[in-house]
């Protein structure tokens, strides 16, 4: 399997996007104990950074103060590096996709191909910029968290986040209206933790079940 095929056959697969803190972990942690296949992209990212080619490479072409003493990437000095609003922040940026992007996607392909051998009955992908990547493309259905500003904020301040860090986090997204429109189904997420998985389990019923 090359990094552009998918094995055939495989199973149902479901993307699932939101705005942090809107309840899209909650979704795919259900979706998970309903038989599925989670696949976190975030995670496997993170995992990249700790590969020794990865290392040296970002090293080369980044400078040697993003590894701490112990030899491993310091995670936030590279975030600092990456996430700033000025053109060389954004320079860097494409040079820490260009290293990760293509391993993570390797790897998410083949957690697609263990998922189809163990006969899951579907996976769930959890990539933050699953539309902008264009993972919606491999993907039978995208779900869209929806959440009140209100309730939003709510939980933004539950994990200790103000308008600022979100809106640093949502700079280089589209907008969620606009990704809202693109998905298959979007899920409210206005009511109890109950009412949720109650509409979860009722998305899963009918995705599973298409003609």
């Amino acid at each position: 399997m090359t990094d552009g095929e998918l094995p055939e056959p495989r199973p149902p697969i479901i993307g699932v996007i939101g705005p942090p803190c809107s309840g899209k972990s909650t979704v795919a942690k259900h979706l998970q104990s309903r038989g599925g296949e989670w696949i976190n992209a975030d995670l496997i990212a993170k995992q990249q950074l700790d590969r020794p080619d990865v290392i040296q490479e970002l090293t080369e072409r980044l400078g040697s103060s993003i590894v701490t003493d112990d030899g491993t990437i310091s995670k936030k000095h590279l975030a600092d590096l990456v996430f700033g609003d000025d053109a060389d922040s954004f320079a860097r940026l494409r040079v820490l996709e260009s290293v990760v992007h293509p391993r993570t996607r390797r790897a998410i392909h083949d957690r697609i191909a263990e998922a189809a051998r163990k006969e899951r009955p579907f996976v769930i992908l959890d990539i933050p910029l699953l539309i902008e990547s264009g993972y919606q493309s491999i993907c039978d259905e995208v779900w869209c968290m929806e959440i009140s500003a209100e309730h939003h904020q709510r939980l933004l301040a539950e994990r200790g986040w103000d308008d600022s860090e979100l809106q640093r986090r949502a700079a280089r997204q589209l907008p969620w209206k606009e990704k809202a429109a693109a998905s298959t189904r979007v899920l409210r997420n206005e009511g109890t933790l109950a009412d949720l998985k109650a509409s979860v389990d009722v998305c899963l019923h009918e995705t599973l079940n298409r003609d």
